[in-house]
């Protein structure tokens, strides 16, 4: 739990903290109300259930509605809200117009949320980029930072290039480290069960003996977490993307396919991303697809950009190399997908950057649908990714501000602002 911060290299370690979507814990809805009980800490979990009500209501809550809503006494929750305002998570808010009419004495005073109370960081590591995203409490991104770097960068350049794009980051929105309160990164390869380590990653040279967690919490001073980049694809579709339209969102059945310079899947089963016991589940990228002739290597090359354009532009041979492609796909696919009986397949849209690459993606996507169909038992729906390539920075969000959200339901005062 987040409950203080790293001022310096000889600053005592930080806190484990508490990543509620990485599988380990049931996340809870951002918005629910603490239940107010009578233990020790029954002031912090007041301040919590004061806050979530101020987050929550619309309008803004008078005090006498934090006391109605909360089951607290009104000096209680006048002392909560100056604690909560003192702390910076909490301000008095505008009052409305009367549009003419009269009200005798002072207005009663309104309570809103600061968003910008504090910060969090979400970071998408790629062999040919990095992307840096500076989100507020809201979700919210404030400053997003694009950058290109070359492939067969070292694992400490590309940690330097991390670092660069989060601090500018910072720089625009002006904004310093001590406001962030978590930070998640996502990288393509094999991260542990603590998300504290990468421990395979191929395609990014000498990155596992880089402590990556280590350097961002030497910038930021904050819990910071480590993610495959699938896997925060796929909680960032659920969140904001294809997930929201499937047939029955609560229940959260869902595989994120990432189509890239690598193949890998995030799996998300009863509402919540499964890792299984190393952290590797969803590795698709291992399985040895039928139909090229390289039985000695597993995955499936990338399509070739120029196929992409021909098949998008409607040329017959390219159309039917993309429909190849996609039935190869399913054939890889149909096991996993009868093991884990998914509501619904997300195909990311790594290799169709270009938005006039997007009809070759649904060739795709219509192929491997139709050839999965006959494979299958059940069948789940199909569709392309509505992120795009913000799916892993969006995901990656989410996964940093899960962890705030969980001190802001319990002990929201012990932020420091």
């Amino acid at each position: 739990m987040i409950t203080s911060r790293n001022s310096g290299s000889d600053a005592s370690p930080e806190p484990d903290a508490v990543w509620p979507l990485s599988g380990a814990t049931e996340p809870g809805p951002p918005t629910a109300v603490p239940s107010v009980v009578g233990v020790a800490d029954l002031r912090a979990t007041n301040a919590a259930a004061v806050l979530a009500v101020v987050r929550s209501a619309d309008p803004h809550p008078r005090l006498s509605e934090l006391a109605r809503a909360t089951s607290l006494s009104r000096p209680t929750v006048e002392a909560i809200t100056e604690e909560l305002a003192d702390s910076g998570l909490i301000e008095a808010a505008p009052t409305p117009s009367a549009r003419g009419q009269r009200s005798p004495g002072r207005p009663a005073r309104r309570f809103r949320f600061r968003p910008h109370a504090g910060f969090v960081v979400g970071v998408d590591v790629r062999p040919r980029s990095v992307t840096a995203c500076l989100a507020d409490l809201d979700s919210e991104p404030v400053a997003v930072e694009r950058r290109a770097v070359r492939a067969d960068l070292s694992g400490p350049a590309r940690a330097q290039a991390v670092t660069s794009a989060i601090q500018a980051t910072l720089d625009l929105a002006e904004v310093s480290a001590s406001q962030v309160w978590a930070a998640t990164l996502g990288t393509p390869g094999l991260v542990d069960r603590g998300n504290t380590r990468v421990r395979q990653a191929d395609n990014l040279r000498t990155w596992t003996e880089v402590d990556i967690v280590g350097v961002l919490r030497d910038l930021l001073g904050c819990p910071v977490a480590v993610e495959n980049d699938a896997n925060l694809a796929a909680l960032g579709e659920q969140w904001r993307g294809a997930g929201g339209t499937a047939p029955d969102p609560s229940t959260g059945e869902m595989v994120f396919v990432l189509l890239g310079e690598r193949l890998g899947s995030g799996v998300i089963t009863g509402g919540r991303l499964l890792r299984g016991h190393h952290g590797a589940a969803g590795e698709i990228g291992f399985i040895h697809f039928s139909g090229d002739g390289r039985r000695d290597r597993p995955g499936l090359d990338p399509l070739p950009a120029d196929t992409i354009r021909a098949a998008a532009a409607a040329d017959p041979d390219a159309v039917a190399a993309i429909e190849v492609y996609g039935r190869r796909l399913a054939d890889g696919l149909a096991p996993v997908l009868l093991a884990l009986d998914p509501a619904l397949v997300v195909l990311g849209t790594g290799l169709f950057p270009d938005p006039a690459g997007l009809p070759a993606a649904e060739i795709l996507r219509t192929a491997a649908q139709h050839h999965a169909d006959g494979l299958l038992v059940d069948p789940p729906r199909w569709q392309l990714s509505a992120l795009g390539d913000d799916a892993v920075l969006t995901g990656a969000v989410r996964f940093a501000l899960s962890s705030v959200e969980v001190v802001l339901r319990t002990r929201p005062t012990s932020l420091n602002t």
